[in-house]
């Protein structure tokens, strides 16, 4: 199938997010070990930012390790995206060795050694979700491997964010981007979970779970397919002036000063407020609402024409 891409995460390589989300297990799928009185799986997720598709999935029992489980995803040239559950520097040389790049959060707890700080420069519309910015080339006194790295530190809404990551030939605000981008992981999970019903099993057998969760990704990859190709233009030329002329508007939105947002309760409003900012695409090309997914599923006996597309793609 075809999907289209992001140009301006294109042009900048191959990144994968990488995230895992709990499933809640009955009591007696007793192999789905998580808690004393508590039983659950967790889906851990390889989510491709280029065309916002899942890659790859794993759903053992929850307590597996989050950084063994991206050590068997690994990829060569892929740059990974992570939280900061995945913060180890034996999986930092493990990545570069294999070699592949990273960008993961860093914990609060981090012992830094500064050797040299770069120039800052982002686009003025951020001003209003990030403060505070500094990038650096720094070492980790406590690294047995002594490997050199960059940092991106900054506060967002309050809450202070550092970025680990081995990409030297990245400007910070390509690197702040690309880490607001890792919401999108986020919100497949919910999506998995809400939408398409995810909590409920089918089965209680392990192989039978795989098969649901493969069930799912193959659903949201045809959903996608088939949204992209209702969009006017894009059922018979993906790249046509339709996609062309959403690009121009995008580049023109970012190049202006956003609205005033007022400031919600969410914590991670930094995410979705910045992705906003940076192009009206993912909402129009790769959101799935359940509101349209709705539509779509009232629509399943309808011959699929143009005007069919152009009704489904007018109620997203």
């Amino acid at each position: 199938m075809h999907f289209l891409e992001l140009p301006e995460i294109r042009a900048l390589g191959r990144f994968w997010c990488i995230d895992g989300s709990v499933f809640p297990a009955l009591i007696t799928m007793t192999w789905a070990v998580y808690q004393d009185k508590h039983h659950a799986l967790k889906l851990h997720l390889a989510f491709e930012l280029n065309r916002m598709i899942p890659t790859q999935f794993v759903s053992p029992e929850a307590n597996a390790s989050e950084r063994k489980i991206l050590r068997a995803l690994l990829e060569a040239g892929v740059t990974y995206i992570a939280d900061r559950g995945y913060v180890s520097f034996q999986l930092f040389q493990d990545i570069c060795a294999h070699p592949a790049h990273f960008i993961i959060r860093g914990t609060a707890n981090l012992v830094i050694d500064t050797y040299e700080t770069f120039p800052v420069q982002i686009p003025a519309a951020w001003a209003q979700f990030f403060t505070d910015i500094e990038a650096r080339k720094i070492r980790f006194p406590n690294d047995p491997h002594q490997q050199v790295y960059r940092v991106v530190v900054f506060m967002a809404r309050g809450e202070g964010f550092t970025l680990i990551t081995d990409r030297f030939d990245l400007q910070t605000s390509e690197i702040i981007m690309l880490y607001a981008y890792r919401w999108q992981v986020e919100l497949i999970f919910r999506f998995l979970k809400r939408t398409l019903h995810g909590l409920h099993f089918l089965c209680h057998h392990p192989a039978g779970l795989e098969s649901q969760f493969t069930l799912y990704m193959m659903a949201y990859l045809l959903l996608l397919h088939f949204k992209q190709s209702c969009a006017p233009g894009t059922h018979e030329q993906p790249a046509g002036r339709a996609w062309k002329r959403a690009k121009g508007t995008a580049a023109k939105a970012a190049a202006e000063p956003p609205p005033r947002i007022p400031l919600p309760q969410a914590a991670r409003f930094y995410s979705c407020g910045l992705v906003s900012v940076l192009g009206d695409r993912v909402r129009q090309y790769w959101k799935m609402g359940i509101h349209w997914w709705t539509t779509v599923r009232n629509s399943l006996l309808q011959p699929f024409t143009p005007d069919m597309a152009r009704f489904i793609w007018a109620k997203q």
